[in-house]
């Protein structure tokens, strides 16, 4: 797998190409497009390993990030989206070409991925075959199940912003504009003539109904060679990341299907063309020029990660270099993009930033006796350490800020508190520092209730009590938890009151004796909570309610930030957390020369 960065020079694409596993190569290479928005994030895993079993079957493999997306360069919201993914597969292919020696490429796709690989194959001559797994026929259905999929969230109690402007859609974080939005409308594949390719092989959803049927009869009458094959395990792909199931057979028939294509031809020469694995983009908000690299390190140089750095020249290595851990299992760019945002930004101030997946999620392996997508793993902070020693060899980093969202959170905190070389830490939303091995997430996942003030101030909403009415709220459930949370909260004031009426210091939990020996360790602590989030009343119970137990204490700050969900979907609640990341850093460790402020020059 190495890391690959083409496209023209002001709209860079990132992409991971996996060389052929055995010589000679195939003469067909295989483009991976993805699908949009939180449906790329939980077929990620997916797709990587659809190329590594490719990749071994002797098919030269890239996947790639459309611009504005994942790892590449540009913004979601900047023009002509559908037409700028559409050129991104036609680069994807000229790539692969180029690196490979391949003649003809095929094209595999879930979802839109599906339906831009077929769009873009009809405006060309080489592609031989196309794999579409639960394809969009119709842009105009798609659009709807993505307002569909909104309101059900909405349903479900999490927080929607207001859009944009007026036709905007916002789904799980992920911003449509307008524009956008009408282009993908009048997208129809049952609508275009002429032959995209060779042949097909279209896999229906094996959740819900879809117009693959008739998509494959249409291709057909187009002159492709179509198979229609009812598989499973689109249901399991597409669950939330931490909860995704690879479908292996499906994957290895996708790939046998390629493989008895007819074609034996043997990969050529491919010409002398340089790659490069550095990106050159902007900030979001400053437009400063950022230098971003992928990078491998640790045992076996199997974790993989992005170094971001200021544009105009290298940072002050006096300065801490900020590191992102994981988000559950997303990869690192972490959820609606948050990661990719904030590296460029804190890089464009003058900062080293690192995003990385720990080993077992996103694009660091494991070996075949380990299991991926492992949570709240103590394991896991050997590869922040490793990290650290890292950045400290290749840039002369000494001291590092982590910043971490739920499982993230709880191996900074972990990390900060077993490394001195942790200056700062930023904790976002966690759910427990308290992890015991065998622990069930998905236990986590259902005891993990809004928080107490949540409850409180829905208890004054008509509505709630309307829902409560027509049976559409687990009375029951809530009020277990607030009961033992009360429970705990008086049990804990108790204490305190006995201990202090016999002249001794109140009683201390080990999690409040860790925040206070990093303090007093000299490091800096930002810890912010959706102000509905039940992780609230976790650190309620170790600090006290606004973690008074450590307000006269100036590196420790608590911030509780109104209308955002656990993993800031509203673009409103994104933007308070940007601004809170941001200042405390600057505010903690601020830059101690000209050059450290915010980069105005062009990208090196």
């Amino acid at each position: 797998m190495n890391p690959v960065v083409f496209g023209p020079a002001d709209r860079q694409l990132f992409g991971l190409y996996h060389p052929p596993g055995r010589t000679p190569a195939r003469g067909t290479g295989v483009v991976l497009c993805s699908p949009l928005g939180y449906e790329a994030m939980c077929a990620h895993r997916t797709y990587r390993h659809l190329a590594t079993r490719l990749a071994a079957a002797g098919f030269p493999v890239l996947r790639f990030d459309y611009h504005g997306t994942g790892d590449s360069a540009g913004e979601p919201d900047e023009p002509g989206r559908v037409r700028a993914w559409l050129d991104n597969v036609g680069a994807a292919i000229e790539q692969l070409r180029a690196m490979a020696g391949v003649r003809e490429v095929d094209l595999f796709g879930v979802r839109f991925g599906a339906t831009l690989a077929a769009v873009a194959a009809g405006e060309r001559s080489d592609v031989r075959s196309l794999v579409l797994w639960g394809p969009c026929t119709s842009g105009r259905s798609y659009v709807r199940e993505l307002r569909a999929f909104r309101m059900i969230r909405e349903q479900g109690g999490q927080p929607s912003p207001a859009p944009e402007r007026d036709g905007d859609e916002d789904v799980a974080g992920y911003m449509f504009d307008r524009a956008t939005v009408a282009d993908l409308t009048a997208v129809d594949l049952l609508a275009r003539r002429g032959r995209p390719a060779a042949r097909a092989l279209v896999l229906p959803r094996d959740d819900l109904p879809g117009g693959e049927k008739r998509l494959a009869a249409h291709l057909e009458a187009c002159g492709v060679q179509t198979a229609l094959r009812a598989e499973p395990g689109y249901a399991g792909m597409m669950r939330d990341p931490q909860d995704t199931i690879v479908p292996g057979n499906t994957l290895d028939g996708i790939v046998d299907w390629l493989q008895r294509s007819g074609d034996a031809a043997c990969a050529e020469a491919p010409a002398r063309t340089s790659t490069s694995s550095v990106l050159l983009t902007r900030s979001s908000a400053s437009r400063a020029g950022v230098r971003e690299e992928a990078l491998f390190f640790g045992e076996q140089s199997r974790v993989f990660g992005i170094l971001s750095e200021p544009g105009a020249g290298p940072a002050n290595p006096d300065l801490p270099a900020v590191v992102f851990l994981n988000v559950g299992a997303n990869h690192r760019v972490g959820p609606n993009r948050m990661y990719v945002t904030l590296a460029r930004e804190l890089a464009a101030r003058g900062y080293v930033s690192f995003r990385f997946d720990v080993a077992g999620i996103g694009d660091s392996p494991v070996d075949s006796s380990a299991c991926e997508n492992r949570l709240y793993s103590k394991d896991s902070v050997a590869d922040v350490k490793a990290a650290m020693t890292f950045l400290t060899r290749i840039r002369g980093v000494k001291r590092f800020v982590l910043a971490g969202v739920c499982s993230g959170a709880y191996l900074a905190f972990h990390a900060g508190m077993e490394d001195a070389r942790v200056a700062g830490q930023i904790v976002i939303n966690p759910q427990t520092f308290e992890w015991k091995e065998g622990d069930s997430v998905e236990l986590s996942i259902r005891r993990s209730y809004k928080s107490t003030r949540h409850y409180m101030r829905a208890l004054l909403d008509r509505r709630v009590w309307t829902e409560v009415l027509r049976g559409e709220v687990n009375v029951r459930g809530i009020a277990s938890v607030l009961h033992q949370r009360f429970t705990d909260g008086a049990g804990a004031r108790i204490r305190e009151l006995m201990a202090r009426s016999r002249g001794r210091p109140p009683p201390c939990t080990e999690i409040e004796r860790a925040f206070r020996a990093m303090s007093d360790r000299g490091v800096h602590s930002l810890l912010v909570f959706s102000s509905n989030d039940g992780g609230l009343d976790m650190i309620e119970k170790h600090l006290g309610r606004n973690a008074r137990k450590m307000k006269a204490r100036d590196n420790f700050r608590l911030a509780i930030v109104e209308g955002a969900d656990h993993t800031f979907t509203p673009i409103d609640a994104r933007r308070e957390l940007h601004q809170l990341v941001t200042r405390f850093v600057a505010g903690a460790f601020p830059p101690a020369s000209p050059r450290d402020s915010v980069a105005r020059a062009p990208a090196r």
